[in-house]
């Protein structure tokens, strides 16, 4: 049995790194939320279950997980990588997806939070998470290190992992699983397909108004100092 857990606050590349692992290891790749009966959207048209004879958590699979640490839908014995992204980067992605993304495919009615509150909501939710995995031994994997060299970054989490892949397999995997693909395959999943937007690193500072940067720093600065995204609390 070989199962690798993905654990990420949510929009911190989640989809992109298990199709890369799953691809790279020959691994089917499953969401820790779906299972048979799950009917939210076309989930047969989905990537990684189309074909499949079940939508359950197979024996040989990298998993997508947002649950905490000691989670009960998480299968004992799993490998687990922590994913993490600058939390501003999230808070502007996830603020879109949920704006657009949820709302255009039903599965909000509506969504009317000012930007002001969310950036401090969504600080708040982040830091906790990532917290509670870094008191883990889970492996850390920073989204801006494998945006920046995936080839690299996917090599040495393999290697960590004890998995050996050859290099060209791991190209191929990147190859496979590129943003133009990977948006291009779920345009046949979701009506209204926003999933895979810009994928970029930094892009909060086109969004985040001077209040907004000091009210993220005021909740969440501490751990954007710990994991090196910032230098020192005067960084704002």
């Amino acid at each position: 049995m070989n199962r690798i857990i993905v654990a990420e606050y949510p929009k911190s590349g989640g989809t992109w790194f298990v199709s890369l692992l799953g691809d790279a290891l020959s691994l089917d790749k499953r969401d820790i939320y779906v299972q048979d009966g799950y009917d939210a959207f076309a989930v047969n048209k989905h990537p990684w279950y189309v074909g499949a004879a079940s939508l359950n958590i197979s024996e040989n699979c990298v998993i997508k997980s947002h649950e905490k640490p000691g989670s009960s839908l998480h299968p004992q014995g799993s490998k687990v990588i922590h994913l993490v992204r600058d939390g501003r980067d999230v808070v502007v992605s996830k603020y879109f997806f949920e704006r657009d993304f949820c709302v255009k495919n039903g599965i909000y009615t509506k969504f009317d939070v000012p930007f002001e509150d969310y950036v401090v909501n969504v600080a708040s939710e982040w830091k906790k998470y990532v917290l509670e995995w870094l008191e883990t031994d889970a492996r850390l994997v920073r989204y801006e290190e494998l945006l920046a060299n995936p080839a690299e970054t996917l090599s040495n989490t393999l290697d960590k992992l004890n998995m050996v892949v050859e290099k060209e397999i791991i190209e191929r995997a990147i190859r496979a699983n590129s943003k133009e693909r990977l948006r291009s395959a779920l345009d046949k999943t979701f009506a209204y397909n926003t999933f895979v937007r810009k994928g970029i690193s930094g892009d909060w500072i086109n969004h985040f108004s001077v209040s907004n940067r000091r009210a993220f720093h005021e909740v969440a600065g501490d751990v954007l100092i710990r994991l090196g995204y910032e230098t020192n609390a005067n960084s704002k």
